[in-house]
């Protein structure tokens, strides 16, 4: 309930903190959300409000389709920056800021293992993640796969939220919850076995 809660203060506090309402929801133009899915969240603004505008303004099925090419968009933005000339200073910036992110990309051979390593770390913001994905080199395929992979459960369940708590249907609510920490104990436990079976080979294996 707590999580629950929380949930309903960030959009609730997003949605007034940007002046819409239910009924300016319903004619917001999708090209300027668009550009606000694909360039805020690459400046630091948390993904999850948007993804619950998403299912208000366009429903499940249209706000899921939105969503996901607004993410794939901002994954691109966010790749590309990572490898533009601004890639010294946001590699010096996350080095000193997020330590726990130093060395990640020392086993390039494994980039699938290093994609997976920086995109579970906790206490670290999302966008830093994609652009520490970017600066470790990882190739655009696999970041783009294991991004999509991670964050595809949050979208889909914050979508279906965002129309669920409109709706007042709680059946849907708790399997958007459901899917949620289905998605995080699945990669956990993913890396976790990944790591135990890279521990038990014999040196030089």
């Amino acid at each position: 309930m707590s999580a629950l809660f929380g949930f309903v203060t960030l959009t609730a506090g997003f949605v007034a903190w940007a002046g819409l309402s239910l009924e300016s929801l319903e004619t917001l133009h999708p090209l300027p959300l668009l550009a606000a899915m694909i360039l805020l969240p690459a400046l630091g603004l948390p993904m999850t409000p948007f993804y619950v505008i998403a299912g208000l303004r366009f429903g499940i099925p249209g706000g899921l389709a939105f969503s996901a090419i607004a993410t794939l968009l901002n994954l691109l933005l966010c790749y590309a920056i990572a490898h533009g000339r601004l890639r010294p200073t946001l590699s010096r910036a996350i080095e000193r800021r997020f330590p726990a992110l130093a060395g990640l990309d020392q086993a390039r051979g494994d980039a699938w293992r290093v994609t997976f390593l920086i995109k579970l770390v906790p206490g670290v913001p999302m966008f830093i993640k994609h652009y520490a994905l970017g600066i470790a080199g990882v190739p655009r395929s696999i970041y783009l796969t294991v991004a999509l992979m991670t964050t595809g459960p949050y979208a889909v369940a914050f979508v279906v939220l965002g129309k669920s708590a409109l709706e007042g249907n709680i059946g849907q609510i708790l399997v958007a919850m459901a899917l949620v920490a289905l998605a995080v104990v699945t990669l956990k436990m993913a890396v976790g076995y990944r790591e135990r079976r890279r521990a038990s080979r014999p040196a030089g294996s």
